[in-house]
């Protein structure tokens, strides 16, 4: 809105011209009577004209509003602001003390953030009402839950557990940038192991921010593998198929045999542990003499990580 300027305080002056005659100013006061009239009743484009000037303005200010709307990340880590680019170095590891190392984790974390927030905001400029509501909606549900997964992923209670949370928000929002960005999920191939501490598994992070890793519980009676996947729901949870846990090296596959209790289609709620078991009866029949390539498989309708 433009600002009105206040009206000046005239000066006072004698005036030494006559009177008018009340005929005089009924005459001007009809003139003026007359030029408004012609206005307000006029079917000419100046009503028309200045209808569509306000209804463009009243457009052009929702627009605005909308896209003023836009959510930025605000990290619980560093509230008060929105997410924004930080120094770090380019490992972590070296840092000398666990506060240092969760400070090079929480950095990275955010500067990836920023690039989020950088590719969401263009989505949404560019959005229909509706799109934009799902825009902020997703973003909002991904962010609450991210911290809670990883919170749930690590907590044995011993000091290592920070470090790991912390790892584990860079790789979820690192999940959730080449997620926005329309990036397939990268092969991964992650090493298997028969400890029980989450410290020591492999993750891998799925676009939606769950978490999936594997442990090799014992071998079976054929030559095979049992296997317990361990699962934690993402914001959107996490819908479990087994045939999309297999192993597999080269041409040779096996699918695996759920051991019950079946979890087909069994959904992990967000920030929860799922743990279900698969014998892999067959892999003692695998012909390829150099095992380099196999490993056991997650694949969400295509390849995307390997447990080696």
């Amino acid at each position: 809105m433009g600002l009105v300027e206040p009206m000046g305080r005239g000066r006072t002056r004698r005036n030494d011209s006559p009177r008018r005659t009340p005929v005089a100013a009924r005459a001007a006061a009809l003139i003026v009577l007359a030029g408004l009239l012609g206005a307000c009743g006029s079917s000419g484009s100046t009503g028309s004209s200045g209808t569509s000037a306000s209804a463009a303005a009243a457009k052009s200010g929702t627009a605005s509003t909308a896209s003023a709307a836009f959510v930025n990340i605000v990290e619980p880590f560093d509230p008060g602001h929105p997410a924004e680019m930080k120094t770090a170095p380019a490992s972590c590891s070296g840092a000398s003390t666990t506060l240092a190392i969760e400070q090079c984790y929480e950095n990275k974390t955010e500067n990836i953030d920023v690039a989020i927030d950088a590719v969401q905001l263009v989505k949404y400029q560019s959005a229909p009402a509706a799109t934009q509501t799902a825009i902020l909606s997703q973003d909002s549900a991904w962010l609450a839950a991210r911290g809670p997964v990883c919170a749930a992923a690590f907590n044995t209670g011993g000091t290592i557990d920070a470090i790991s949370a912390a790892s584990c928000l860079l790789a979820e929002s690192t999940a959730r940038l080449d997620a926005v960005k329309g990036i397939n999920p990268p092969v991964a191939k992650l090493n298997g192991t028969d400890s029980m501490d989450p410290n020591n598994l492999s993750w891998y992070t799925t676009p939606e921010g769950s978490r999936i890793a594997m442990i090799n519980t014992q071998g079976d009676a054929t030559g095979g593998a049992e296997v317990a996947w361990v699962i934690i729901g993402g914001a959107e949870g996490f819908v479990v198929n087994p045939k999309q846990f297999y192993f597999q090296d080269k041409s040779f596959t096996d699918p695996g045999i759920v051991q019950p209790p079946d979890p087909t289609y069994h959904k992990v709620a967000t920030g929860k542990e799922y743990q279900f078991g698969m014998d892999y009866s067959t892999v003692g029949k695998d012909p390829n003499a150099n095992k380099s390539a196999a490993g056991y498989v997650y694949a969400p309708g295509s390849l995307v990580a390997i447990w080696g």
